[in-house]
């Protein structure tokens, strides 16, 4: 078990235990339970009305961006104390707020279960508390995505299928699901395709030699892909594509993707002479290594269920990206 407080700023780790000790300890725990990015907010009813609860809402359960209905980014529960039983003590996300003389956030994992992440914010009142969440919310935000990613893509590319022959002309690796099947392949695309009874996950590859002026990418994104999709998703109707619905414009958002600056797309997607339509998520990677552009996009058709928890299995497997030379 590793504990730490995350103060604003300023992160310390302490009370580690040694390696042995800790994979011994580790080995007893139950395996953690849980919806895919579902957190357990335990406190007093008093605190969770209040101005405390009401942050917390705010920066853990924003609407995700992208979704064609609305989709929090966490599913955010809360209980009182006294119903914080043994059973919801194996949640994989578990959130304490509660008032104390001291003002501190403590953050352990693996406390009851593995995997698991249990947050505890503490302050003297509930707006010193709402102080802490919003001090604290995109650190925390962050450690709860990357440890639910971390899980999930254990999972989802537990059998992957061998690295298709593009990718590894192109010097890259990925680690795709076999359920995953290649539709078409160019010199330079893939198009590999999920199809199941409830829904349709695509994934589409791209690579193109990286321009002296792509430092204007981002302008570039939809017009690159509108024009790959509209040569390689066509609708069920005769003359139909895919293209970016521009009535809700998409988000970007710079990060990095095996060491390499990235941006991430997220938005929707209908089909252009048809009535389909669904959600996307794009990362255009810069691989200077080997002088290429990157386009992982995935995108999924699910009229009838929810998209947040599908988009987030196609996240995962696109994040496996790895450049190979």
């Amino acid at each position: 078990m590793k504990n730490f407080w995350l103060l604003p700023i300023l992160l310390l780790f302490v009370g580690c235990q040694d390696g042995s000790e800790s994979q011994i300890f580790a080995d007893t725990l139950p395996t953690s339970n849980g919806g895919r990015l579902d957190i357990i907010v335990v406190t007093e009813e008093s605190i969770w009305s209040e101005v405390a609860g009401e942050k917390f809402i705010k920066y853990f359960a924003p609407q995700q961006d992208g979704l064609p209905q609305a989709e929090p980014i966490f599913t955010v529960r809360q209980v009182p104390p006294e119903s914080f039983n043994s059973l919801l003590h194996r949640s994989r996300n578990i959130v304490v707020l509660e008032e104390g003389p001291e003002a501190k956030v403590t953050v352990e994992k693996d406390e009851f279960a593995r995997p698991q992440i249990f947050i505890k914010f503490t302050a003297p009142s509930g707006t010193e508390l709402a102080k802490l969440i919003i001090q604290n919310q995109k650190d925390l935000t962050k450690m709860l995505h990357d440890s639910e990613m971390e899980h999930l893509q254990k999972r989802v590319t537990a059998k992957p299928q061998p690295v298709p022959k593009l990718l590894k002309d192109h010097h890259v690796s990925m680690k795709i699901p076999a359920s995953f099947i290649i539709d078409q392949e160019s010199e330079n695309t893939l198009v590999l395709w999920n199809k199941s009874l409830k829904s349709d996950q695509g994934i589409l590859i791209h690579f193109d030699p990286i321009m002296e002026d792509d430092a204007l990418i981002g302008d570039r994104i939809i017009p690159l892909r509108d024009s790959l999709t509209s040569h390689f998703i066509k609708g069920d109707r005769e003359g139909s594509y895919m293209v970016v619905e521009d009535y809700i414009p998409p988000v970007f958002e710079n990060l990095k993707i095996d060491g390499n600056f990235a941006i991430e797309t997220r938005g929707l997607w209908r089909t252009k002479g048809d009535f389909m339509g669904g959600s996307f998520i794009n990362y255009t990677v810069f691989d200077e290594t080997n002088n290429q552009r990157i386009m992982l996009d995935a995108f999924i058709y699910a009229p009838e269920i929810k998209k947040r928890n599908l988009i987030l299995e196609l996240e995962a497997i696109l994040r496996t990206l790895e450049i190979t030379n």
